[in-house]
């Protein structure tokens, strides 16, 4: 497949057409957190420990089973909470309780279905984890993929942010050869909601998941 773009790709082009994300601040939690070089080998290591079983049971047969180990996995790694608030931005505050439960859920169904889909792609690539840098709520830890039968292809590079979750870690935000799954949804959120409001987004948002077809 040509250049993938793994989760990005989705979160990119998940309501709207992609539009660039250079533009605006890295978003960042609520406090600063020093992180050391220890605990940022364990944030590597949880990463790929994840990742890894991951692909392992997506080689296993497509059965509810599979589909259940999947979620809950997902669910051990990927903070569905803290990706929707960064997302929304401002708008996170002036939602009520189920309009912000109704909406966490929707990202989180449309995001685990594809990053399975993503994964399934790409379990021929080759991934390197190639280190962490220091961010200011936790590590970013970096990693490349390489097509094992394209080898002429450049390797894609992804990178885990990340952010300490009591003895464990969660990614609340995912670059893509440098691009910020969360600035893709705050650019793309912000203006369904000022031109089709609250309701229009809710509204994209549940047609892509019950389209049948691959999203866009």
């Amino acid at each position: 497949m040509a250049r993938l773009t793994m989760i990005t790709s989705l979160l990119a082009a998940l309501l709207l057409t992609a539009s660039s994300a250079n533009a605006e601040d890295t978003p960042t939690g609520t406090a600063e957190v020093a992180v050391s070089d220890a605990e940022a080998a364990k944030a590597e290591q949880f990463i790929r420990t994840k990742h890894n079983k991951v692909r392992q049971v997506l080689r296993k047969p497509d059965t509810p089973k599979r589909a259940e180990q999947l979620t809950e996995l997902l669910g051990e790694f990927l903070d569905y909470d803290r990706l929707a608030e960064l997302s929304l931005d401002k708008e996170w505050d002036k939602r009520s309780p189920s309009e912000l439960e109704k909406f966490v859920s929707l990202l989180r169904q449309l995001v685990e279905r594809q990053y399975q889909r993503n994964m399934e792609s790409t379990l021929e690539y080759k991934v390197k984890w190639v280190g962490t840098e220091p961010i200011e709520t936790g590590v970013k830890v970096k990693s490349s993929a390489r097509s094992v039968t394209k080898k002429r292809q450049p390797p894609i590079t992804i990178d885990y942010s990340m952010s300490p979750a009591g003895k464990e870690w969660k990614v609340f935000d995912i670059f893509t050869d440098e691009v910020s799954l969360v600035k893709n949804y705050k650019r793309q959120f912000r203006r369904v909601i000022k031109e089709e409001g609250w309701s229009g987004l809710i509204d994209r948002m549940e047609k892509k998941l019950n389209a049948e077809d691959e999203l866009i």
